[in-house]
């Protein structure tokens, strides 16, 4: 007996597959057809996208049932009839469409084609997978948007963790053998995101020509001894230089600071994050100041002159004093370390870019993405897979910093600095 293979997702997402290939091809030109104006509408033309996408899946099970059309099998034991009048859910709305029979070769029985009923959905249900397939096709992740468009049909949760975690073990594996000594670093940048319900910590290393690298994800938060001590010493078993100077950027996580010091050394320079100080000061204060002191805090940080900055920032702290004197301590504290940068004469452009750890906040984003399929998360190994694949992805995507043209003036700075904890010890 012939046995009958119903099409999965992950056969159809495959790139190597020939009937996602002329998909793909097809919603190029549809994009690039709306970018010109040849078309109007991106939205009106995912309908039909998601015709073809449709059409796409059900010929792979009828070839899994008849052959190739036009491809004589004799001893198929199905074979194309014809085609019966029938719906599909376009959109949400239901649409007339002519379905191909399929009927066994000794008996005539026709055969119900799964997938056929897999998309005769009621409307209400499908809404979703069409946001999500124009979410991805016009980002260019064309895998991506078609495999939740399927999900919005009916492709389990379950089923799709399952084919996380075979996809991203092994690069999970690869992100944490990751060797670091070809990487000619500059800058550390270390930071916690959320992801479910766990903290995870990023380390992102930038080279000397402002390119970024991923250099690894951590269970836990930066907050612990031992994860902010392991991170570090991860980092240089893989080949981090723990004789070179780096600039670290960070948070105001104790444990890490401590951790920095000890393992690369007292000289370390360190830059606090920015956004981190002004969102902790805020939090201090009532909504009607939280707009104006976040202002004066930005307006001083983009002086240039460390110690006008500095006095600027005390002048605020002065100010709060009096009314809100948890919010002026929040600002003093650790003042000098936001303002690193400064002392090291960094352009503005290239300051911006490192005076806080935003470079690892955007990263949420690609992570919220991935993890939007699951509900329930059982631990925090399952978390680290999840934030690894988003990062992965989002590497993909990585460019020069902003201000790159300015890392050699950073390179200067950091080798005087080197330069003079050798004469003093």
């Amino acid at each position: 007996m012939h046995k009958i293979k119903v099409v999965k997702a992950k056969q159809v997402i495959n790139k190597k597959g020939k009937h996602f290939e002329k998909l793909k091809n097809k919603i190029v030109e549809t994009v690039k057809d709306v970018m010109l104006g040849i078309k109007e509408s991106l939205a009106e033309e995912m309908e039909g996208i998601g015709l073809l996408v449709m059409e796409t899946i059900m010929e792979e099970e009828i070839e899994s049932l008849a052959g190739e059309r036009y491809k004589h099998s004799p001893d198929r034991e199905y074979t194309r009839h014809g085609t019966n009048p029938g719906s599909l859910i376009i959109n949400g709305k239901k649409k007339k469409y002519d379905v191909t029979r399929v009927v066994a070769v000794k008996s005539k029985k026709a055969y119900s084609l799964k997938t056929y009923n897999l998309f005769h959905k009621p409307a209400e249900l499908i809404h979703k997978a069409y946001r999500d397939l124009i979410r991805g096709i016009s980002t260019r992740k064309y895998e991506e948007g078609v495999s939740e468009f399927l999900e919005g049909y009916g492709t389990s949760s379950s089923s799709v963790s399952r084919r996380m975690i075979a996809a991203t073990t092994q690069k999970v594996q690869e992100l944490f053998e990751r060797r670091l000594e070809q990487l000619e670093l500059a800058v550390l940048m270390i930071d916690g995101i959320c992801v479910g319900d766990y903290t995870v910590v990023i380390a992102l290393g930038i080279d000397i020509k402002g390119v970024k690298h991923i250099l690894g994800v951590w269970e836990g938060s930066a907050e612990n001894t031992t994860v902010a001590k392991g991170l570090l010493e991860n980092l240089i078993d893989r080949g981090l230089n723990a004789e070179q100077l780096y600039l670290v950027v960070m948070d105001g996580s104790k444990s890490l600071r401590r951790a920095v010091s000890d393992i690369l050394g007292t000289r370390t320079p360190i830059q606090r994050c920015v956004v981190h100080k002004k969102r902790n000061v805020l939090g201090y204060l009532p909504k009607n100041l939280q707009g104006s002191v976040s202002r004066r805090m930005t307006e001083a940080y983009s002086m240039n002159d460390a110690t006008k900055a500095k006095e600027r920032l005390l002048s605020i702290a002065q100010d709060l004093e009096r009314e809100y004197s948890s919010a002026a301590n929040s600002l003093r504290e650790g003042l000098d370390e936001t303002l690193t940068l400064h002392r090291l004469n960094i352009p503005l452009v290239l300051r911006k870019t490192l005076q806080s750890t935003n470079l690892i906040e955007s990263l949420n984003s690609v992570v919220r993405q991935n993890e939007r399929n699951v509900k329930n998360w059982q631990s925090e190994n399952q978390a680290k897979r999840w934030a690894c694949a988003g990062v992965l992805e989002a590497e993909k995507g990585f460019r020069r910093i902003k201000g790159y043209g300015a890392m050699p003036i950073l390179i200067n700075e950091l080798d005087k600095i080197k330069k003079q904890s050798l004469l003093v010890a």
